[in-house]
Protein backbone atom coordinates (compact mmCIF):
# COMPACT_ATOMS: atom_id res chain seq x y z
CA UNK A 1 0.00 0.00 0.00
CA UNK A 2 2.80 2.51 0.83
CA UNK A 3 4.74 1.56 -2.79
CA UNK A 4 1.22 2.21 -4.21
CA UNK A 5 0.48 5.85 -2.54
CA UNK A 6 4.09 6.87 -3.30
CA UNK A 7 3.82 5.38 -7.27
CA UNK A 8 0.43 7.58 -7.36
CA UNK A 9 2.17 10.90 -4.99
CA UNK A 10 5.01 10.15 -7.57
CA UNK A 11 2.37 10.17 -10.61
CA UNK A 12 0.42 13.34 -10.03
CA UNK A 13 3.88 15.14 -9.47
CA UNK A 14 5.19 14.29 -13.02
CA UNK A 15 1.95 15.29 -14.13
CA UNK A 16 1.74 18.45 -12.34
CA UNK A 17 5.08 19.26 -14.09
CA UNK A 18 3.78 20.84 -16.76
CA UNK A 19 1.10 23.35 -15.51
CA UNK A 20 4.04 24.64 -13.46
CA UNK A 21 4.74 28.58 -14.67
CA UNK A 22 1.05 29.18 -15.35
CA UNK A 23 0.36 29.82 -18.83
CA UNK A 24 1.31 29.41 -22.27
CA UNK A 25 4.38 30.31 -24.08
CA UNK A 26 2.98 33.93 -25.25
CA UNK A 27 5.17 33.84 -28.62
CA UNK A 28 3.19 31.00 -29.50
CA UNK A 29 -0.28 32.71 -29.26
CA UNK A 30 -1.38 34.18 -32.58
CA UNK A 31 -0.53 37.73 -31.93
CA UNK A 32 2.82 36.49 -30.35
CA UNK A 33 3.59 34.65 -33.08
CA UNK A 34 3.11 37.73 -35.51
CA UNK A 35 5.17 40.32 -33.82
CA UNK A 36 7.87 37.38 -33.82
CA UNK A 37 7.42 36.95 -37.71
CA UNK A 38 7.53 40.71 -38.01
CA UNK A 39 10.92 41.51 -35.85
CA UNK A 40 12.63 38.75 -38.07
CA UNK A 41 11.44 41.11 -40.98
CA UNK A 42 12.45 43.93 -39.88
CA UNK A 43 15.57 42.82 -38.49
CA UNK A 44 16.22 40.71 -42.04
CA UNK A 45 15.77 43.72 -43.92
CA UNK A 46 12.67 42.23 -45.38
CA UNK A 47 10.46 45.31 -45.29
CA UNK A 48 8.50 44.72 -48.29
CA UNK A 49 6.85 41.63 -45.80
CA UNK A 50 6.97 44.00 -42.97
CA UNK A 51 4.82 46.22 -44.81
CA UNK A 52 2.40 43.75 -46.03
CA UNK A 53 1.54 43.05 -42.49
CA UNK A 54 0.82 46.50 -41.66
CA UNK A 55 -2.62 47.24 -40.61
CA UNK A 56 -4.83 48.43 -44.20
CA UNK A 57 -5.34 51.52 -42.41
CA UNK A 58 -1.85 52.45 -41.62
CA UNK A 59 -0.99 51.23 -45.43
CA UNK A 60 -2.92 54.17 -46.54
CA UNK A 61 -1.00 56.24 -43.89
CA UNK A 62 2.72 55.93 -45.08
CA UNK A 63 3.18 54.18 -48.59
CA UNK A 64 5.88 51.24 -48.89
CA UNK A 65 8.38 53.43 -50.59
CA UNK A 66 8.51 55.62 -47.73
CA UNK A 67 8.35 53.02 -44.73
CA UNK A 68 11.09 50.82 -46.38
CA UNK A 69 13.72 54.19 -46.89
CA UNK A 70 12.51 54.74 -42.94
CA UNK A 71 13.23 51.43 -42.09
CA UNK A 72 16.55 51.42 -43.70
CA UNK A 73 17.79 54.43 -42.02
CA UNK A 74 16.31 53.26 -38.28
CA UNK A 75 16.66 49.51 -37.97
CA UNK A 76 20.43 47.68 -37.90
CA UNK A 77 19.84 44.99 -40.16
CA UNK A 78 21.66 41.74 -39.27
CA UNK A 79 21.82 42.55 -35.69
CA UNK A 80 19.46 40.95 -33.83
CA UNK A 81 20.15 37.90 -31.76
CA UNK A 82 16.84 36.88 -30.12
CA UNK A 83 13.24 38.24 -29.80
CA UNK A 84 11.64 37.65 -26.68
CA UNK A 85 7.64 37.49 -26.09
CA UNK A 86 7.19 38.91 -22.38
CA UNK A 87 3.69 38.98 -22.42
CA UNK A 88 0.00 38.76 -25.20
CA UNK A 89 -2.76 40.91 -23.30
CA UNK A 90 -6.03 42.50 -24.64
CA UNK A 91 -5.46 46.36 -24.71
CA UNK A 92 -7.74 49.21 -26.08
CA UNK A 93 -5.67 51.66 -27.80
CA UNK A 94 -7.13 55.51 -28.09
CA UNK A 95 -6.34 56.92 -31.37
CA UNK A 96 -3.59 54.77 -33.55
CA UNK A 97 -6.83 55.21 -36.53
CA UNK A 98 -8.51 52.03 -35.84
CA UNK A 99 -11.82 53.43 -33.99
CA UNK A 100 -11.66 51.53 -31.37
CA UNK A 101 -11.23 48.19 -32.55
CA UNK A 102 -10.10 45.69 -30.11
CA UNK A 103 -6.28 44.93 -30.04
CA UNK A 104 -3.75 42.71 -28.73
CA UNK A 105 -0.82 44.28 -26.89
CA UNK A 106 2.21 42.17 -27.15
CA UNK A 107 6.00 43.01 -24.70
CA UNK A 108 8.60 42.22 -26.51
CA UNK A 109 12.72 42.39 -25.65
CA UNK A 110 15.10 42.56 -28.10
CA UNK A 111 18.34 41.20 -27.42
CA UNK A 112 21.36 42.34 -30.11
CA UNK A 113 24.14 40.23 -31.06
CA UNK A 114 26.16 43.03 -29.13
CA UNK A 115 25.06 41.92 -26.17
CA UNK A 116 22.71 45.02 -25.96
CA UNK A 117 19.19 44.21 -24.88
CA UNK A 118 15.85 47.02 -25.77
CA UNK A 119 14.22 47.76 -22.76
CA UNK A 120 10.68 45.94 -23.10
CA UNK A 121 8.16 47.55 -25.22
CA UNK A 122 4.83 47.05 -26.59
CA UNK A 123 3.43 46.56 -29.74
CA UNK A 124 0.01 46.00 -31.23
CA UNK A 125 -1.55 43.56 -33.57
CA UNK A 126 -5.18 43.41 -34.88
CA UNK A 127 -7.33 40.06 -36.13
CA UNK A 128 -8.24 41.90 -39.61
CA UNK A 129 -10.05 38.79 -41.50
CA UNK A 130 -7.80 35.51 -40.84
CA UNK A 131 -4.68 37.32 -40.39
CA UNK A 132 -3.17 39.25 -37.47
CA UNK A 133 -1.58 42.77 -38.94
CA UNK A 134 0.67 45.15 -36.54
CA UNK A 135 0.33 48.76 -35.77
CA UNK A 136 2.46 51.61 -36.13
CA UNK A 137 2.70 53.66 -32.65
CA UNK A 138 1.33 57.40 -32.61
CA UNK A 139 4.84 58.46 -33.15
CA UNK A 140 5.31 56.79 -36.11
CA UNK A 141 1.02 57.59 -37.25
CA UNK A 142 2.53 61.25 -36.90
CA UNK A 143 6.21 61.12 -38.43
CA UNK A 144 4.59 59.47 -41.72
CA UNK A 145 1.60 61.79 -41.69
CA UNK A 146 3.61 64.44 -41.94
CA UNK A 147 6.20 63.12 -44.77
CA UNK A 148 9.22 62.44 -42.75
CA UNK A 149 10.70 59.17 -40.91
Amino acid sequence: AVVRRIALLALVAVLALPACGGEDDPARTPAGAAQVELMEDLYNGRFGRAYADLHPSHQTTVSRSLFARCARKTIPVGSLDSIEILDVFDDETSGLLLGGEPTKGVRIQLTFKDGQSTEPFVNHEVKVDDRWRWLLNQRAIDAYEAGRC
